[in-house]
């Protein structure tokens, strides 16, 4: 099928019943530049580099615009976009192969964990690699995108501050979600206060009395970093969580075969299961007491950290309850105890932010947060959300198979699935919440195996359709 054609029949039919519609673009005709068959990208972090490779690769013409210098987007230390929270010490949670994109392989076939630096140096590869760097404009940021009489008004700011606006049929929104701090209200505290998403290294703990909210993977990290230098670390947690070491018996925990099968049992056995392995973990009974006390499985994803435990065990980090008030430079906890603190890091994640949004579409969408397998906007035709999924294990193979299904409903090869896709896209939205019931936008969580699955489904099951 021609979709471009069948874009322009429906553009057609809607504009000569409406002549107010017809004048419009009839305005747009001569004041804007037309890329009427073009698709536009936000973001060249994975997500976008993904996307744009699937795009070039389905002869789907695009632009493609990040806010920064380069790619990379969060994995970027300081990225001079101002969207990346990457930490120097930060390492990747899944192992090098299940990092790669469309085959194209680690450089000195890595078979272990990434730094943030090797996962840049991948991408940067895979971008000169796969012919795409051309297409990519940097140092422009997205400001507005409107749907317009069946396409979408894209404002884009350049380094200049000068302001072009485009026209396009469909457009990707892979800027990222994790780079809007969710900061809690907590009234008193005179100590120095930031979030996991403004930390970079731990000079900035040495000698102090440091308190880290938040048990997951980025308040991990941070509590052990502070546990070199500071003078005291406790880690707060509200519901504790499960802690995974990354390898298993020398080998990558990731790289061991039949993992899918898991995913493949009902919940409440997976649940049995997981209380199973945590109870004969190679944890100490002390640790299992102070994280796994309150958890309860499998209400968030599980902490891949392989110090933290042992820290825990030396009381290098200790251990408390939720957050309660502040007054100065103490802090209640929920369980009655006080400590004063020099610095308080929140890692208490991240919040929904579409800045290129304007507040009525926000609400006719709901804020977007019914979306058809994470990726379509049920209300919104052209529209696409490729990243925006919180995918527990590996997330590289999840946004890969997001791109290859938004390209092929782009390329005509499928097509949606019947009509009630919002009812669908609410439907997913409810039962992620009620799974995953101890992180915050739960509703974007999806497990990766059973989720690539799905989409790969997805695809096949239309093109037979078609």
């Amino acid at each position: 099928m021609n979709t471009h054609l069948e874009y322009q029949r429906n553009l057609f039919d809607i504009v000569c019943s409406n002549p107010a519609l017809a004048a419009n673009v009839r305005a747009n005709q001569t004041e804007k530049p037309a890329a009427r068959g073009k698709v536009c990208i936000i973001g060249a972090g994975v997500s976008g580099i993904a996307t744009a490779q699937a795009l070039a690769k389905a002869t789907v013409p695009f632009d493609w615009f990040e806010a920064g210098s380069e790619v990379g987007g969060l994995w970027r230390h300081n990225n001079d976009s101002g969207l990346s929270a990457v930490y120097s010490s930060l390492i990747t949670n899944t192992s090098a192969p299940l990092m790669t994109l469309f085959g194209y392989p680690m450089p000195s076939q890595k078979t272990g964990y990434l730094t943030h630096t090797e996962v840049v140096e991948y991408l940067d590869a895979f971008v000169d690699q796969s012919g795409l760097r051309p297409h990519l404009t940097t140092g422009s940021r997205i400001t507005r995108v409107t749907p317009q009489a069946g396409q979408f008004q894209v404002d884009i700011r350049d380094r200049s501050g000068e302001i072009r606006t485009n026209l396009y049929r469909a457009v990707v929104v892979a800027n990222g979600r994790n780079w809007s701090p969710e900061r809690p209200q907590l009234h008193g505290f005179t100590g120095r206060s930031l979030h996991a998403f403004e930390y970079r290294t731990p000079y900035i703990f040495e000698d102090q009395r440091v308190l880290v909210a938040g048990f997951g993977n980025s308040g991990a990290d941070i509590a052990c970093d502070a546990a070199r230098t500071a003078r005291r670390v406790v880690l707060a947690t509200r519901g504790g969580g499960s802690l995974l070491s990354r390898y298993v018996g020398g080998k990558p925990r990731d790289q061991y075969k039949g993992r899918s099968w898991y995913y493949r049992l009902p919940r409440p056995m997976r649940s049995q299961l997981s209380r199973l392995f945590l109870s004969r973990s190679e944890l100490s009974v002390k640790v299992r007491a102070a994280l796994g006390g309150r958890y309860r499985s499998p209400s968030k994803p599980p902490v891949i950290n392989d110090d933290i435990a042992a820290l825990i065990d030396a009381d290098r980090v200790v251990v408390r309850p939720a957050v309660a008030e502040a007054n100065g430079g103490t802090i209640q906890f929920t369980d009655g105890a006080r400590e004063d603190f020099d610095v308080l890091v929140w890692a208490t994640g991240y919040k929904t932010a579409y800045p290129f949004f304007d507040p009525e579409l926000l609400a006719r969408n709901d804020n977007f947060v019914d979306r058809l397998l994470r990726v379509v906007a049920p209300r919104e035709p052209g529209l696409f959300f490729v990243g925006h999924a919180a995918v527990v294990g590996p997330v590289f193979p999840a946004i890969e198979q997001q791109a290859l299904w938004v390209a092929d409903l782009l390329a005509g090869r499928c097509a949606l699935p019947g009509n009630r896709l919002a009812a669908r896209a609410a439907s997913e939205s409810k039962r992620a919440a009620r799974m995953f019931t101890n992180i915050s936008r739960r509703e974007d969580a999806v497990e990766s195996y059973p989720y690539v699955l799905a989409l790969k489904r997805q695809r096949s099951h239309a093109s037979a359709r078609r």
